[in-house]
């Protein structure tokens, strides 16, 4: 019921759109808000590892699924838990897209291979000049998407696989 409310606001968010945007290169890009689902973690360390080398400022909100049993306690991750994530009346989403929208980001790197609704929430309302990530929905989420990674549509795509095709496309942009 909980995403069905989500989706629900994130219709309404979208039909009035608009923000400001900027093409960012890798090199210009100081601080990035990283998106995934902990299904994927190990892939995900990684190439958060490989930005902090960079020199990036990386924040990562992470979902947590209801069937996900490991305790991220002690990773610096945000996680949110599938029970906060429908804790309606307490208001825990709302609570965390209030602290995205109070941070300035250059990128949001979203890194989930398939649709997470509390995840989208959270994207809709990040405060970035470029948001890029695997497209999977209609809404106009992304400065820069990838659409496919694979021949097979239906396949679910490789993260670590993602994230490298998104820092490539980062690095290529011809900033102005």
């Amino acid at each position: 019921m909980y995403k069905y409310l989500l989706k629900v606001k994130l219709d309404r968010f979208y039909k009035n759109y608009s923000r400001e945007k900027r093409f960012l290169n890798l090199k210009d890009i100081q601080s990035i808000l990283i998106l995934f689902d902990t299904a994927d973690y190990e892939s995900v360390d990684g190439i958060v590892d490989n930005l902090e080398k960079l020199g990036k400022k990386i924040t990562v909100y992470a979902y947590k699924g209801k069937k996900d049993e490991y305790d991220y306690s002690e990773t610096p991750y945000h996680i949110i838990t599938a029970k906060s994530a429908g804790a309606l009346f307490d208001n825990k989403m709302s609570k965390f897209a209030e602290e995205l929208k109070e941070q300035q980001y250059h990128a949001v790197i979203d890194l989930t291979a398939k649709r997470n609704i509390p995840l989208e929430y959270l994207l809709a309302h990040a405060n970035a000049f470029i948001k890029t990530g695997l497209k999977k929905n209609d809404y106009p989420q992304y400065d820069l998407s990838i659409t496919t990674l694979s021949e097979e549509e239906t396949e679910i795509p490789n993260v670590n696989e993602l994230g490298n095709q998104i820092i490539h496309y980062l690095r290529t942009i011809q900033a102005k």
